[in-house]
């Protein structure tokens, strides 16, 4: 029997943690947990726990702490996703995707051909949205530490403050020669750059190239924008990861 997990902060030195009000909700309400059922809590900082549920009416419960376990599941592939913001749930899509692939960051830009126009409190908002995806992802693939989403800058910002010689830089490029199976294993962490719904212009894949990114192809097909970052992960994870 799957066993629920829930994200719950903090360093877990007290046997007994509350659930804080939505927590609490989801799993007595939606879940329909009952007192002494097992579940499971994690700190996005590697921190897990496993315990029981002690409820006090139905709108109030602790998790009693019976076992700590080791943190073991995280990538030994240290990776940053940059991905070209899109409408819609594409990108509420390659968030959760990447995060249950093991990503360890994801850095969202905006590109030429972005269509979305977010800024100030708004931008934030969506912000804390995929950051919320990226806990449920966690929660859903047995992940105990949450990737963070950076706070969105442009794609130029994003490459001036570009290190080669600190992270392999992979931009998805369907009209490059080369493939994933042409690179080596790096010894540094890696960072995929993924266009919008629109693409990379040709313009923005030369600044990439520039900025010291490798274009590689993912094979005969374009992917669509939400497709293409998982992707990649999915790729490396297989040649240099854990899977």
């Amino acid at each position: 029997m799957r066993i629920s997990r829930f994200y719950l902060p903090g360093d877990y030195t007290a046997d007994r943690l509350e659930l804080p009000k939505d927590q609490c909700h989801y799993a007595l309400t939606v879940l329909r947990l009952k007192n002494g059922f097992t579940v499971e809590i994690f700190n996005g900082r590697g921190g897990c726990a496993r315990g029981t549920i002690e409820t006090h009416g139905r709108h109030q419960a602790d998790i009693l702490i019976t076992e700590r376990l080791p943190d073991n599941n995280e990538s030994p592939l240290n990776s940053t996703l940059v991905q070209c913001i899109s409408k819609g749930d594409r990108m509420d899509y390659s968030v959760q995707k990447s995060v249950e692939l093991g990503i360890s960051r994801i850095q969202p830009v905006f590109s030429e051909r972005c269509e979305v126009k977010l800024t100030g409190d708004k931008l934030e908002k969506r912000r804390r949205q995929w950051q919320q995806i990226a806990i449920n992802a966690c929660e859903q693939s047995n992940r105990n530490t949450l990737p963070e989403i950076l706070p969105a800058c442009t794609l130029e910002a994003y490459l001036q403050h570009f290190e080669p010689e600190n992270c392999l830089g992979i931009v998805g490029d369907p009209y490059a020669e080369k493939t994933l199976h042409h690179l080596t294993s790096p010894q540094t962490p890696v960072a995929f750059l993924v266009g919008p719904e629109g693409g990379l212009s040709e313009k923005e894949v030369e600044q990439a190239i520039n900025s010291g990114f490798q274009n590689v192809r993912l094979g005969p097909r374009i992917l669509r924008t939400e497709t293409a970052g998982p992707a990649l992960l999915a790729i490396t994870q297989a040649l240099w990861g854990d899977i």
